[in-house]
């Protein structure tokens, strides 16, 4: 396969852009060929006359001589172009890429209320309100953090890679992001989590001895919100069934608004609780918890009028812990709250 192919079928398996030492080792063992700007051929030995003894008289003709392809000038520069372009463009991706992206949905094991960086528009927020007043990347993050860390009274944590030692963590990028009244320190894990650090980096000394405890509170695992919701939705059953109209405007970053309220969310599949909320590692009790969650939503549903089958038909709100059930082929959604009570019933808005 080509490079580029090869990219794909490792992030697609390992979730994460290769380093640049596995993209090396996998070009040593053949496992794809890089793509190389042309080379001028080598100038091929011009062939000798071939002899035909069929000519009339016993005479022997010779064959013409295969004419040498020529390219045109135009051709000969777009194709050294396009060469040139293909090797700045795969040193880019390993050189100066940015790691994990920080836009996006994180929350942590404990499952509580999400941390959401809008990066990508024209006003940068966190949690659908707060203004981020400044980015800090690169060397500039990791010196301011290098830092505020000189700052604690702690001789073994003095550096990043000291934080990496102490906590087991792989740190691939600090990112610092600002708003008017705090800072976030992100630390982009090579894993794909992110370990989130407030301001005074109480954390960091509350958890010295405590790295298990350190991770519950500090790891943030990144989650897309299902794209069945994205888009506005009207209420047509439950509350506020008095108001002539009830929109929900759901965004694909999980801020929720309704009225003049917004609120921010983290959705996901009720089988991935296990991954979500994994603190005490028993995998086996959360299989049975996810399972009986199930046979209630199932049964609450079926009071609707509609069927579900499968967990996987059921999503969970992180914070307020309801459920949220899409039916008529995702046209239509229930909520029941966390004691499976009937919540809302709402519709989606072409």
């Amino acid at each position: 396969m080509n490079q580029k192919d090869w990219v794909e079928y490792f992030e697609a398996v390992n979730g994460r852009k290769p380093s640049m030492q596995e993209f090396q080792e996998a070009r040593e063992n053949g496992e794809f060929v890089v793509n190389k700007p042309d080379t001028p051929a080598s100038s091929p030995v011009a062939p000798q006359p071939q002899v035909q003894p069929t000519g009339p008289a016993g005479y022997s003709q010779p064959l013409a001589s295969p004419k040498k392809p020529r390219f045109h000038k135009k051709t000969v520069i777009g194709l050294s172009i396009a060469g040139l372009v293909a090797v700045i463009g795969l040193v880019c991706f390993f050189f100066f890429s940015g790691g994990p992206d920080l836009d996006g949905i994180w929350l942590t094991d404990t499952a509580s209320r999400p941390l959401v960086y809008e990066l990508n528009g024209k006003e940068k927020k966190l949690n659908g309100d707060y203004l981020i007043r400044k980015v800090i990347k690169g060397n500039e993050a990791k010196k301011e953090f290098n830092d505020k860390l000189s700052s604690l009274d702690s001789s073994a944590i003095q550096t990043l890679a000291d934080v990496d030692n102490q906590y087991q963590l792989k740190t691939k990028e600090v990112v610092i992001i600002k708003t008017d009244g705090e800072t976030f320190y992100n630390l982009l894990q090579e894993n794909g989590t992110n370990v989130m650090l407030s301001d005074n980096f109480k954390d960091l000394i509350y958890y010295r001895n405590a790295v298990p405890e350190f991770k519950k509170m500090t790891v943030f695992k990144k989650l897309a919100f299902p794209k069945f919701l994205v888009g506005k939705w009207e209420v047509v059953e439950g509350e506020n069934e008095e108001e002539e109209e009830d929109i929900l405007q759901l965004s694909d970053h999980g801020i929720s608004k309704r009225s003049s309220n917004s609120y921010c969310s983290a959705v996901y599949s009720l089988v991935d609780s296990a991954r979500i909320n994994s603190s005490d590692g028993d995998s086996h009790s959360l299989d049975d918890k996810v399972n009986t969650e199930f046979e209630h939503v199932q049964k609450a549903v079926a009071e609707q009028g509609y069927k579900i089958n499968s967990a996987k038909d059921v999503y969970k709100e992180s914070y307020s812990n309801s459920y949220i059930i899409p039916v008529e082929g995702g046209k239509k959604f229930i909520a029941l709250d966390k004691n499976y009570h009937f919540s809302i019933k709402a519709e989606k808005v072409n």
